[in-house]
């Protein structure tokens, strides 16, 4: 079936560990802005459902993003970046 591994997750979640990422998917949110370049001209972007953060942690990792928010029923650790906080 597969290989037989202690660590069944895969090469994404490993990265996004390593790289500081809060969750594999924000490789995804990186490639569809990289092909799509969603956020140009975006001044403000709200992330609903946001638990874990990371689409949040991408969108702050961008200098010309001024305002993030994240909404979640879960409680969402701080996110700080560059200096940068998410208000609780």
């Amino acid at each position: 079936m597969g290989k037989a591994s202690k660590d069944k997750r895969d090469i994404y979640y490993r990265k996004a560990k390593e790289e500081g990422w809060r969750a594999r998917s924000a490789f995804k949110l990186l490639q569809i802005d990289e092909e799509f370049d969603i956020f140009q001209g975006v001044k403000r972007v709200v992330d609903l459902c946001a638990a874990p953060g990371s689409w949040s942690q991408v969108n702050l990792s961008d200098d010309q993003m001024p305002e993030v928010g994240g909404i979640d029923v879960m409680k969402l650790a701080n996110l700080m970046l560059n200096s940068r906080k998410c208000k609780e």
